[in-house]
């Protein structure tokens, strides 16, 4: 797929990464130091200049576009580059946006404008942790194979009996139809066998049809199906769209910012949704924090990593529960997990999840890259060289695990003696390192 970038920066630069190996990708900009810091990536094209100038996009893309996206520094920026780039012929065309009134009008502005998606990190990032709030110990939820097998990634609860026992003997005493695709246990991501030993505190990626999957969040991950009490740090964008998602969602939600003004302009902002608005700073007033060390979920969005995670700590300390951190810096979003934070969203992956579901959604349908591990649902043809055989005298040679498979719209969990046939769609899961390898043979 032809790919032009607009913007070299922290969004355009990590989906130059992710998607230079199989696509070819032009990237644009004017600061060549930008430009410069991506000469390791080979056959990545390189074109300095203003991505909303129209006749440099006219002749950018006059050799062909499958899909364009803007990730320049604001949004009117973004937009016209995305307009100017439909209307030069790209396929498709992507604007990376803060301001919500374009997320919540899409339809309109996507007939006017001509933009494809509109996109927002700061409302991918809420939409992820409002999930996460109503059902605490589930990090990632996806489905695949129309909606038919449903994927779970969840922390396993300390108080899991099957603690310190072998995958395989949890198995038989859940008695449920579940694939467990990757394990995370400590800093090692695996993909399991029978062998595998599942502790508190790993994080499992499990798949399977929607009623044993209710059941199976139960076992691992504990039973919360009351309404939450929730403490969001600070008035940002994303506190905002968090508390809207969570609207009838949970009982109580209380917000701290410490800007005055601030506090009076979230008063009104947020005036048809059931918040208390206190205007004081839990980490400075102690008070304040032990005046919700009985709440379940604690959130903190603010733009200040640090100020994040030892918030968040702050609130594990006290006896509240879950905790839940935004990290903008990808190397400090990477020691997260040691600090015993239960859900921590880095707002660009976010952002970078859902462009790679666009890039590979004609070939690869609802791809998901999370902790160096690739999801991914194929169409079985005629040509695939492992037609007919049982899953288990092939799952070496094909290097992945077959999560689910759909057969005449009919959703298989599979086990090892199930196989896979021509016209099937298949849910396979592999390392990140050979998903190039695992998706040739597929195709």
């Amino acid at each position: 797929m032809k790919i032009v970038i607009a913007g070299a920066g922290r969004a355009g630069s990590l989906l130059a990464e992710m998607l230079y190996k199989d696509n070819e990708i032009t990237i644009v900009d004017y600061d060549k130091s930008a430009l410069d810091n991506l000469a390791g990536l080979s056959d990545v094209t390189s074109q300095l200049g203003n991505a909303q100038d129209p006749s440099l996009l006219q002749g950018l893309l006059s050799a062909g576009c499958d899909l364009f996206i803007s990730t320049l520094g604001d949004d009117r920026s973004n937009i016209i580059a995305s307009s100017c780039a439909k209307n030069f012929g790209a396929g498709s065309v992507s604007a990376l946006v803060s301001d919500m009134v374009y997320i919540n009008s899409s339809i309109l502005y996507e007939s006017i404008l001509g933009i494809d998606y509109f996109l927002s990190p700061d409302q991918l990032t809420a939409t992820d942790i409002a999930n996460f709030t109503e059902s605490p110990g589930l990090l990632v939820s996806e489905e695949y194979g129309n909606d038919r097998i449903q994927f779970y990634e969840l922390r396993v609860w300390n108080q899991f009996k099957g603690s310190g026992k072998t995958l395989k003997e949890i198995m038989e005493v859940i008695k449920e139809k579940l694939v467990i695709g990757y394990i995370k246990s400590g800093r090692q991501v695996d993909i399991p066998t029978g062998e595998t030993r599942i502790n508190s505190g790993d994080i499992l990626g499990i798949f399977g049809k929607h009623d044993s999957m209710a059941r199976a969040v139960k076992v691992f991950a504990g039973d919360w199906e009351k309404k939450k009490r929730v403490v969001i740090l600070g008035g940002t964008s994303i506190s905002v769209q968090i508390i809207r998602a969570l609207k009838d969602k949970v009982s109580v939600v209380k917000l701290f910012e410490k800007d005055k003004k601030r506090a009076e302009e979230l008063s009104q902002i947020l005036s048809k949704y059931k918040v208390d608005i206190v205007n004081d700073d839990p980490l400075d007033n102690r008070s304040q924090l032990m005046a919700v060390k009985d709440f379940d979920v604690f959130i903190a969005p603010t733009h200040d990593d640090e100020r994040n995670v030892v918030a968040c700590l702050l609130a594990k300390d006290i006896g509240i529960p879950y905790a839940v951190s935004v990290i903008y810096n990808k190397q400090f979003g990477e020691l997260v997990d040691r600090f015993g934070i239960d859900f921590s969203v880095i707002p660009y992956y976010s952002f970078l999840n859902k462009v790679l579901r666009i890039v590979y959604q004609n070939t690869v349908k609802h791809l998901l890259n999370i902790r160096g591990i690739e999801i991914a649902e194929y169409e079985i043809k005629k040509s695939f060289k492992f037609l007919n055989r049982a899953l288990k005298d092939i799952r070496y040679d094909i290097g992945c695990v077959v999560a689910g498979i759909i057969r005449e719209e009919q959703a298989i969990i599979p086990t090892g003696d199930d196989v896979i046939k021509e016209d099937d769609r298949v849910v396979i899961v592999t390392k990140a390192d050979k998903f190039n390898d695992v998706s040739k043979l597929f195709k």
